[in-house]
């Protein structure tokens, strides 16, 4: 997790590239920045996977915002907390704005 990642309560769409064969799901974003995240989910994640995450961040839409788990793990209640780190350079200098904008407001 990066060092200027903000504290949110983002809930989150998590969705899984086709040849995952895996269901969708949520989750909420925890914390965030312009490179990395930290996701809360009651689907168990692992290091590695790819996943996609659709949310909103003060009046934007992210969607199919890329991913891959970096580290994961199950607290006693079986849910998942895991470090995604953003693979697409695009969505990250656009949601690294977005979360510039809504600090200076």
């Amino acid at each position: 997790m990066s060092r200027g990642a903000f504290p949110v309560r983002l809930p989150v769409v998590i969705r899984f590239p086709e040849t995952a064969a895996r269901q969708d799901s949520w989750g909420r974003l925890e914390k965030l920045s312009g490179s990395d995240a930290l996701l809360d989910t009651r689907t168990e994640l692992r290091a590695g996977d790819r996943l996609f995450l659709d949310f909103d961040l003060a009046a934007e839409r992210f969607e199919g915002v890329a991913g891959e788990v970096r580290h994961a793990e199950l607290d006693s209640d079986r849910y998942c907390r895991a470090e995604i780190r953003f693979t697409d350079e695009v969505l990250k200098r656009r949601l690294g704005a977005a979360l510039l904008d809504l600090l200076s407001r």
